[in-house]
C-alpha cells in the first residue's frame, strides 16, 4: 500500500491516535525491491567491461586494420572510437523468448549469439573515413570475424568514400582527440585577437583559467561529408552564465579532414558586420571602423544561475510530502538481468550510448503487448537573425543521449526509495559507468484508477490510483530531458518526456524581435522546435497486426420514431477503415481535425468475448507535435521522421531505427533515410508493424525560462491503451480498492470490500539521505598496441 503523506502529518497523526505507547512504532519496511530471477537472460543487456575489453583486444590483433591505441593516437591515425552490443534481430529473439520452457536459462535453451558494433575513426588513410564493423559471434573464439555493419542502412555508403558501412571522416562525432586539437586551434587565433575581444566584449579566451569567455558551436557541421565547418559562438564563463551570456561574436572555422594544420578561419561576424578573415576583422578594429555593440555584463552572472533568490514563501521551511511504503515495495526485480515485474507488468531494460534507455519484451498479464519501446532521436531546430540560431538543427543522437544520461538526484528527480540501476558504455578506449541513472518507482497518482458513487442504489466504489514509472534524465549540453515510461493498472503505458535546463540563448538587439524574446539586458531566447522520436513495436495478439482508423463523422438522420414536429437531427457516426499500406497521421490537425480519429493496432484474427478485434490504441496525451520546417538543407533527408506525428510501418530486421549517429552530419545522404523506409508504401495488413511517434514542443521562449525552463508546462506524451483487448476493465482484480454499501436498516454506508492495508497501520518512515552526486566511474582499458 502506498500513501502520499507529509512526514510531519504522519507523525502527528500517529501520536494523536494514542493507540500505541511511545517507541512502539517500528521503522517502515525497506523500500528495496523483492529479488527474483528473470525467466530468461536479458538479450539486450549492454556489454560488460570485460566483454568490451575482449572486443577491443581482438580488434587490435587484426593487423590489417592498422589500429593505434587511443591514448597514443592522433587524428591522422586509425583508432577505435566506439564498441557496443548489436541488439539481436527480432526474428532471432522471438523463438527463444516464446519457446515452451518457462525457465529458459535452467533448460539450456539457447539465446541468439551476441555481436558487437565497432566504429573505427580511420584518419590514417589517403581518404580518411569512419568505418563500422559487425564482430562476432561472441564471446571471442576461432569463429569470430569482422564484416561491414551495413545491413541496417538505407545509404550504406555515400559519394566520396568506398565500401559498405563506410562514411566520410567529416561526419564523425567530436571525439576526445579532435576536441583537444580543436581547442588548441581556437586558443591560437583567439590569443592573437585578445586585445580586440577585451575591448569589444570585455574578455578573452586564451586557454587560461582566468579567461572570462568560453565557446560552443552549432550543428550540423556538414551536409554531405565533403567538409566540416563549425560556427563558434563565444559566451560568458561562469556558473550557468555560459548558456545565457552570449556575446554576439561568431567565428566560422573549417575543420575538415584529419590534419589540424590545414584548418582555417572562413569568416568572423560581430554586431551584424561580416569579415572575410581574422586580419580583416583586426584591421577594422585598429582603424576604428568597427561598429561596437553593447557589452554584456561579465561580472554579473547571478541571474543566470540556479542559486536561490527571492523571499521565502509561507511554510516553505517545512518538508514536502513524500511517499511511504508501509508494507514494503511491490516491485520485483532481477538487477543483474535488468528485469522488472510490477502488478502483472514485466519488462527488460537495455541501454546504449546514442539513445539511452530501452525497454523490451513488455508483457501484461503474461501476454506480450510491446516488443520494444525506445527513443530514436531528438531534434531541435532553431530560427534567428545570427550565424548560430539560423544554422542550428541538432540531432542529439549524434552527441549521445545515453552518454549524457547521468545520475538522478533521489528525492528530487525521483522519489526516495526508488529502485535504481546503473548504466554503462564504451567510448574513446574508456569504459564508463554511471551510477543510479535509471530510477523505477511506484507512486500514488493522487486520483483513483476508477470510481463511481451510486447514492440511488446505495453504494460507493473506488480503486486506488497508482502507477510504475521508469525514468532517466539526460543533459545534452544545455537541455535536460526527463524521459519516463509510466505503467498503469489498467494495461495502459504512457510515453512521457519533458524538457528543462537552459535555453541556447543568443545576443539580443532590436533586429531579433521576430525570432524570440528578450529575457535580460543583452540576452534573448530564440524560437525553436523540439521533436523527440520514439519507436513502439507493438505485438497485439501476436506479430500479425493491422491498422484500423475510426473517424468520428457527422451525419444527418431522421428516424421513424421522431415526431412530425421533431426535425432531422445531426449526430456522430463511427467510420471504420482498415488501412492497407504504410501511412502517417497528424493527431491534432490536418487529416485528424479536432482529434476525431482513433488509431488502433491489433490482430484481425484475435477477438475478445464480444467478437471485437483485440486492439491497442495510439492516443495523444500532452501536446504532440512535428517539425514545422520542411525542406531545410540542414535536415533535408536526415529527419524525415519529424514531419508528421505518427507513422505506421511494416517492421523489418533491416530497419531497426529511424536514425543513426551519422545523420546529423549527412543530411543530404543520411545512412538511415526514413523516407526510404516509408516509400514506396508497403502492405501493413496482418504484418508485424512498428509505430514511430513524436513528442515535443514548439518553444517560444519567455522570461520565465530564466534561468531554467520548467518541466510543469513543457511535457509531452502519448498513451498506448487497450481497446477491446480485454473482455472488461482489467483492474477489477486490484485489491487496493474499496466498496461501501448502504445498510438498509441504518442507512449508513459500511465497508463491504476493503482495500489492502486499509486497517490501521503505522510505522516510522526511514530517514532520507542527503542527495549526493557520485559522478562517472571511468576505466581506461588501455590496449596492447
Amino acid at each position: 500500500m502506498v500513501l502520499l503523506t507529509p512526514l510531519y502529518l504522519l507523525l502527528s497523526t500517529a501520536l494523536a491516535l494514542g493507540t500505541r505507547a511511545a517507541g512502539e512504532s517500528s521503522s517502515c519496511t525497506s523500500d528495496n525491491p523483492i529479488n527474483i530471477k528473470a525467466p530468461h537472460e536479458n538479450l539486450w543487456k549492454p556489454f560488460s567491461e570485460q566483454e568490451s575489453l575482449s572486443v577491443q583486444e581482438w580488434l587490435y590483433d587484426q593487423k590489417e586494420l592498422n589500429l593505434t591505441q587511443f591514448t597514443k593516437a592522433s587524428m591522422s591515425d586509425n583508432s577505435i572510437w566506439f564498441i557496443e552490443l548489436i541488439t539481436p534481430n527480432k526474428t532471432d529473439a522471438l523463438p527463444y523468448l516464446d519457446s515452451s520452457s518457462t525457465n529458459k536459462r535452467a533448460s539450456g535453451s539457447s539465446p541468439p549469439k551476441r555481436y558487437a558494433r565497432a566504429v573505427l575513426f580511420n584518419g590514417g588513410y589517403s581518404v580518411p573515413h569512419v568505418k563500422e564493423l559487425q564482430i562476432g559471434p561472441l564471446p571471442i573464439s576461432s569463429e569470430t570475424k569482422a564484416v561491414p555493419f551495413s545491413y541496417v542502412y538505407q545509404n550504406s555508403t555515400v559519394p566520396g568514400v568506398e565500401g559498405e558501412g563506410v562514411f566520410p571522416f567529416n561526419s564523425r562525432t567530436t571525439y576526445g582527440i579532435e576536441s583537444a586539437a580543436l581547442n588548441a586551434f581556437i586558443v591560437s587565433f583567439m590569443t592573437e585577437i585578445k586585445d580586440v575581444t577585451n575591448d569589444i566584449l570585455g574578455g578573452a579566451y586564451t586557454g587560461s583559467a582566468d579567461d572570462k569567455l568560453t565557446y560552443s558551436w552549432q550543428g550540423p557541421n556538414s551536409f554531405d561529408g565533403n567538409w566540416r565547418r563549425f560556427w563558434l559562438f563565444f559566451l560568458g564563463r561562469g556558473f550557468g552564465a555560459q548558456y545565457l551570456s552570449p556575446t554576439g561574436f561568431f567565428v566560422y572555422v573549417d575543420a575538415s579532414g584529419s590534419d589540424a594544420s590545414q584548418w582555417y578561419i572562413r569568416r568572423v561576424v560581430y554586431n551584424h558586420q561580416v569579415y572575410q578573415s581574422l586580419d580583416e576583422f583586426q584591421d577594422a578594429w585598429k582603424s576604428g571602423s568597427i561598429k561596437k555593440g553593447k557589452k554584456i555584463n561579465l561580472a554579473d552572472d547571478t541571474w543566470a544561475t540556479r542559486k536561490r533568490m527571492g523571499k521565502q514563501r509561507p511554510l516553505d521551511d517545512r518538508a514536502t510530502p513524500r511517499s511511504t511504503s508501509f508494507n514494503g515495495s511491490r516491485i520485483q526485480a532481477d538487477r543483474e538481468e535488468g528485469y522488472v515485474e510490477w502488478m502483472d507488468w514485466s519488462f527488460y531494460t537495455g541501454f546504449n550510448r546514442d539513445t539511452g534507455l530501452t525497454l523490451w519484451d513488455i508483457r501484461f498479464k503474461g501476454e506480450r503487448i510491446i516488443y520494444e519501446i525506445s527513443l530514436q532521436d531528438a531534434l531541435a531546430q532553431y530560427g534567428g537573425n545570427d550565424p548560430i540560431q539560423s544554422t542550428t538543427a541538432y540531432l542529439d543522437r549524434h552527441y549521445g543521449i545515453g552518454e549524457e544520461t547521468r545520475q538522478v538526484l533521489m528525492g528530487y528527480d525521483c522519489p526516495h526509495g526508488a529502485l535504481t540501476l546503473n548504466t554503462s558504455y564504451y567510448s574513446d578506449s574508456t569504459y564508463s559507468v554511471n551510477t543510479d541513472t535509471v530510477c523505477i518507482f511506484e507512486q500514488d497518482l493522487g486520483f483513483p484508477t476508477s470510481r463511481h458513487a451510486d447514492t440511488t442504489n446505495g453504494w460507493y466504489g473506488s480503486t486506488k490510483g497508482t502507477a510504475l514509472t521508469v525514468r532517466t534524465m539526460a543533459t545534452v549540453y544545455n537541455y535536460d530531458y526527463m524521459l519516463s515510461y509510466v505503467f498503469y493498472l489498467g494495461g495502459t503505458i504512457e510515453i512521457l518526456m519533458g524538457a528543462s535546463g537552459y535555453l541556447q540563448a543568443t545576443y539580443w538587439d532590436g533586429t531579433q524581435d521576430d525570432y524570440g524574446t528578450r529575457i535580460h539586458n543583452t540576452t534573448m531566447g530564440s524560437v525553436h522546435t523540439h521533436v523527440i522520436n520514439y519507436k513502439v513495436d507493438l505485438d497485439v495478439g501476436g506479430t500479425a497486426n493491422s491498422l484500423q482508423t475510426i473517424d468520428l463523422v457527422q451525419e444527418d438522420v431522421n428516424f421513424p420514431w421522431f415526431d412530425e414536429d421533431d426535425p432531422p437531427t445531426k449526430q456522430l457516426r463511427l467510420q471504420k477503415t482498415w488501412v492497407k499500406n504504410e501511412t502517417s497521421f497528424s493527431v491534432q490537425g490536418g487529416n485528424n481535425n479536432n482529434g476525431q480519429r482513433v488509431l488502433l493496432i491489433g490482430n484481425k484474427d484475435k477477438k475478445n468475448a464480444w467478437g471485437q478485434e483485440r486492439m491497442y490504441r495510439i492516443m495523444p496525451g500532452y501536446h504532440t507535435i512535428h517539425n514545422a520546417v520542411k525542406g531545410s538543407v540542414r535536415l533535408l533527408n536526415s529527419a524525415k521522421w519529424g514531419e508528421d506525428d505518427v507513422f505506421v510501418l511494416q517492421r523489418k530486421d533491416t530497419e531497426p531505427s529511424s536514425s543513426t549517429t551519422w545523420n546529423q552530419q549527412l543530411p543530404i545522404y543520411p545512412p538511415v533515410d526514413f523516407s526510404k523506409m516509408t516509400t514506396p508504401a508497403e502492405n501493413i495488413e496482418q504484418e508485424d508493424l512498428v509505430v514511430y511517434l513524436n513528442l515535443g514542443m514548439h518553444h517560444v521562449p519567455r522570461a520565465e525560462d530564466t534561468p531554467n525552463t520548467l518541466f510543469t508546462d513543457s511535457r509531452s506524451s502519448f498513451f498506448i491503451a487497450p481497446f477491446n483487448y480485454f473482455d472488461d476493465e482489467p483492474s477489477r482484480d486490484i485489491r487496493n480498492a474499496i466498496l461501501l454499501v448502504q445498510n438498509a436498516n441504518t442507512g449508513k454506508y459500511e465497508v463491504q470490500e476493503s482495500g489492502s492495508g486499509d486497517e490501521d497501520r503505522a510505522c516510522t518512515p526511514r530517514a532520507d539521505f542527503t542527495p549526493a552526486y557520485i559522478g562517472q566511474a571511468n576505466t581506461d582499458l588501455g590496449g596492447s598496441q
